[in-house]
């Protein structure tokens, strides 16, 4: 906020995909934040039929383990009991008229803009110049050449990443999958071998994939937003694609080639390095133990809720947050504190319009 309040600029941008998700309390605080600024949403959209596999693929280098097809059934039912997280995330983020709702509260439909991303074959620039159309700058006079890339997995390439989260999402620090999976593996190793697979919605999932497009776009046609593209490229083409692969149909081959190229790049990477396979020196791998009683603690204050909001100043939750993004079992009392503050804010009674 300091930053924009010192910008003298025309407009500042804050741009994050996972704030999509936010609930609306942290919305609230946003926009409250905000208030000095003329606030504009950008939400930029890509046709489901795209957006699934990849989702499903971005989800995996962050641990998920659902196949594609509990995944992609998991979707076409989001008000099933027990429900995975990551299903329920992704229509949080990917929901596009939910999530402008939630965000645009207050805020006039002519400052809520959505950018639909082309359709495979336009130019490479298009979607730039979109979003541009909607920041107010020339396109030209920026560099793209470091832009940071995220290039996809293949099938097999996804599934290997896929065993391995079932494989050690029990035994492996948070940072140490971040790092030597994620960023290397997964990023790095595994996306640049030859002959991979692409990755498609099988046929058998467009029909209500369509469906439920159309029902997106026919809400964004009557919100009143500014609409930069055009809605139907938000519709998929119902006959399908002709190139990829369900991704739940790759070979135990293909699965093993790809194991076997990720596994003898980790060990060319632990040999340069001369380091743990964490990829830290020896004489700085934590013990565990050493911070047991701290864990321990941390899990009985998220018994808690009430206590640990109150108690955690800012420099407690930094710690927190910075170990729970090593050891599991902090995010594990993270995670529960946050569903126990969670569930009490939906008990607590909402003022009215005249209490406020």
């Amino acid at each position: 906020m300091d930053e924009i309040r010192g910008w003298r600029g025309r407009c500042a941008v804050i741009s994050q995909e996972l704030l999509a998700s936010a609930f609306p309390h942290h919305v609230e605080r946003a926009l409250n934040d905000l208030s000095f600024a003329e606030v504009h949403l950008v939400y930029t959209a890509r046709d489901l039929a795209r957006q699934i596999p990849a989702h499903w693929q971005e989800d995996v280098k962050n641990r998920c383990s659902l196949t594609f097809a509990e995944y992609v059934e998991g979707l076409r039912d989001p008000h099933r009991p027990g429900l995975s997280h990551w299903v329920r995330e992704f229509w949080r983020m990917q929901d596009a008229p939910d999530v402008l709702a939630r965000w645009g509260q207050g805020i006039p439909a002519e400052r809520v803009h959505v950018v639909t991303l082309p359709r495979p074959g336009a130019p490479s620039g298009l979607l730039l110049e979109r979003f541009s159309e909607v920041i107010g700058f020339d396109p030209s006079r920026c560099d793209t050449s470091g832009a940071f890339g995220n290039p996809s997995l293949g099938a097999a390439e996804t599934e290997v990443i896929r065993r391995l989260n079932l494989a050690t999402r029990e035994d492996v620090e948070w940072q140490v999958h971040d790092d030597h999976v994620k960023h290397y593996l997964a990023q790095s190793v595994l996306t640049s071998r030859e002959g991979a697979q692409r990755l498609r919605l099988p046929d058998a999932h467009r029909p209500w994939v369509v469906q439920r497009s159309r029902e997106i776009v026919e809400a964004l046609a009557g919100s009143g937003y500014r609409v930069v593209g055009d809605l139907d490229e938000l519709v998929p083409d119902e006959t399908g694609e002709a190139k990829g692969i369900d991704p739940d149909a790759v070979g135990e081959q293909e699965v093993m080639a790809a194991a076997v190229d990720a596994a003898a790049a980790m060990v060319r990477a632990w040999a340069d390095a001369g380091a743990a396979p964490d990829g830290r020196g020896r004489d700085e791998v934590l013990d565990v133990k050493t911070v047991g009683a701290l864990l321990r603690q941390l899990d009985e204050m998220h018994r808690d809720a009430a206590h640990l909001e109150e108690a955690t100043t800012p420099a407690i939750k930094k710690v927190v947050r910075n170990l729970s993004e090593r050891y599991p079992l902090v995010m594990r009392a993270r995670e529960r504190y946050w569903r126990l503050v969670e569930a009490r804010r939906e008990r607590e009674p909402r003022a009215t319009a005249s209490e406020k």
